[in-house]
């Protein structure tokens, strides 16, 4: 069976021409023709790590990573064969974008490293992936290796349309080879994101994103962040997203936008946008007895927003700083720690408690626990010395009272327990000033 260039790639450079020619080419020049023209090609290998030593030195270790092995689009190899000769650089410095297996790239010759030797010396370059499918996903293209059940099972990756082939896989499965590593049945369901007029949009290949958006109201497609009543046409949004939402039942192809409640990690830098956050903990009775802060759902205005499934905020060297001109909200669910060797709270009023009930009820102002402590010694040391004497006191008889030996006994023993409690040590386990808590009024 002969190579079929009906369908697929087969063909890309007819419509590629070389500067200043009006001529159709079918064939591509070779690495040391010297041609500048641009051609499209289809990518056999690229060097990604140190799995293949011989190749991995040849090609520089670690400066030879992102090199591609190519085959001409219209020149396709047999299987996973390659020709070391075909090679090409990535042609960004600062910009990984590298293909998969069977993508297509656009090459260039220009200068290389030789250049102080050899005015003349040029490798090929490559441009990222040609965006043949219009997917965020990947954009390769089947190559033929006159193999008619190959052949005919990649052909079932594509459905027909006016336009030409297009790539609308429903099965889960693709036969084109990505890579190594690179499985479409474990991104098949990623959808692309829906752009709105202005938006500068950076998608990965695994529902990872950043949209550089702004507010859009009355939209023929609305979005979840263009609703509050404040916002106007251009204030700007930044979203950063790691893992979209399940759209259940639709299919793959189709384009979405952000959603903060199902997607699994996200940052959002706002202006004048509402986002409709959903809080995982609503519990803020602390703020019956003051103004508390707008919910989360309906502040409109400049904010950060962080949501994933945890949290971690690890200051490795130095502090923590939370800082606000209004409140600081902690709300959890279940259990709130604070573990530290000194814990200061400085406030005018500083109160413990359930807020529900009345001021001095159940919500009661907090002490100065060692102005306390030194009361209390004071107080239960006169204890004890009365103890002493009603337990030293007689009758007009001079005997020994024995309900006040008793009473007195009684009153000694604990005034020794309470100041034993009070004299401990911070940090000592039973000691009111256990890890020397402080309160500052």
């Amino acid at each position: 069976m002969g190579i079929d260039i009906s369908f697929g790639s087969v063909g890309l450079n007819n419509v590629v021409y070389t500067s200043g020619n009006t001529q159709r080419t079918n064939s591509s020049p070779s690495p040391s023709s010297g041609n500048s023209s641009i051609i499209s090609v289809r990518v056999k290998k690229i060097i990604l790590d140190n799995s293949e030593e011989d190749l991995f030195k040849k090609f520089g270790e670690w400066n030879g990573i992102g090199t591609i092995f190519w085959e001409s689009v219209d020149k396709p190899m047999p299987g996973d064969t390659y020709s070391e000769s075909l090679y090409a650089l990535p042609i960004f410095p600062n910009i990984k974008h590298y293909p998969l297996i069977n993508e297509v790239v656009y090459l260039l010759q220009l200068t290389n490293t030789n250049i102080a030797t050899d005015l003349s010396s040029n490798s090929y370059y490559y441009f990222p992936p040609l965006n043949l499918w219009n997917s965020q996903i990947h954009n390769a293209i089947p190559g033929y290796d006159n193999n008619p059940s190959n052949d005919q099972s990649q052909r079932t990756d594509y459905t027909a349309s006016f336009q030409g082939e297009v790539r609308q896989i429903t099965d889960n499965s693709s036969e084109i080879n990505l890579g190594k590593t690179f499985n479409e049945s474990n991104v098949i369901n990623i959808h692309p994101l829906l752009p709105y007029e202005g938006d500068i949009i950076y998608e990965g290949r695994f529902g990872n994103s950043i949209r550089l958006g702004s507010t859009v109201k009355n939209s023929y497609i609305p979005n979840k962040w263009s609703n509050g009543s404040n916002g106007i046409n251009g204030d700007p949004i930044t979203i950063i997203r790691n893992g979209q939402s399940d759209y259940a039942g639709d299919e793959s192809w189709k384009h979405e936008t952000e959603d903060i409640n199902g997607d699994a990690s996200s940052i959002y830098l706002t202006s004048n946008q509402q986002i409709p956050l959903f809080p995982s903990s609503v519990n803020n009775a602390s703020f019956s007895k003051s103004t508390p802060p707008s919910s989360t759902n309906q502040y409109e205005g400049n904010q950060i927003i962080l949501n994933s499934g945890r949290l971690v905020f690890n200051a490795k060297s130095d502090s923590i700083l939370l800082l606000a001109s209004k409140t600081i909200q902690l709300s959890c669910n279940e259990t709130l720690g604070i573990d530290a060797k000194q814990i200061s709270l400085t406030s005018n009023k500083i109160y413990l408690g359930s807020s529900e009930g009345a001021e001095g009820t159940s919500l009661q102002s907090a002490v100065l626990g060692e102005n306390l402590i030194q009361q209390l010694t004071l107080l239960v040391t006169s204890l004890k010395s009365l103890a002493a004497s009603v337990t030293n006191a007689i009758d007009s008889n001079g005997a020994p009272i024995s309900d006040f030996l008793i009473v007195g006994t009684s009153l000694k023993n604990t005034c020794n327990d309470i100041l034993t409690t009070l004299n401990k040590k911070p940090g000592d386990s039973s000691s009111v000033l256990s890890n020397k808590i402080k309160i500052r009024q």
